[in-house]
């Protein structure tokens, strides 16, 4: 873990909204930054398929690559986001989002992916460099995730 220096900056609510949209950002194709580095290189993540908790910075990897690309659209709403402060560095913030994905297949047919109402658990820790990492994160959805294919 690592420490807070006194010549940080203490760790905001808006800080912690910023880092919020920028993570649905770049995981919906809006932002070119870097997935990888929004997490600690000590990140624990669950999300809603998997069966136990992983690597933030392996999940970063997978979640990069299903960024959209030209045959890729995603789009994600956050709701309000609930921020508590538990120390000078060290946050976590608890919201709700929709996230939408529309794939193009290989023979030409749209898929849509479609998680209504997805849950979020996200710590935030203030780093040496002063940048916010993610900590831990779990993500899960209140109902499977519908899939549909477009159009009909």
């Amino acid at each position: 873990m690592l420490s807070f220096s006194q010549n940080m900056k203490n760790i905001s609510s808006d800080d912690v909204h910023k880092e919020v949209h920028r993570f649905w950002a770049i995981l919906s194709g809006n932002l070119t930054d870097k997935l990888e580095e929004m997490y600690s290189p000590t990140a624990i993540v669950f999300t809603g398929k998997a069966k136990r908790s992983e690597s933030g910075k392996l999940m970063a990897v997978r979640r990069s690559r299903q960024i959209p690309g030209p045959a890729h659209s995603s789009r994600a709403e956050v709701g309000s986001i609930d921020v508590q402060i538990v120390g000078p560095d060290v946050a976590i913030a608890a919201y709700t989002y929709s996230f939408n994905t529309q794939k193009i297949l290989a023979n030409g047919s749209k898929v849509q992916i479609n998680t209504l109402l997805g849950r979020a658990t996200q710590i935030f820790q203030r780093g040496e460099d002063g940048a916010l990492r993610i900590v831990h994160e779990h993500l899960s959805a209140a109902a499977p995730p519908a899939m549909e294919k477009a159009g009909e």
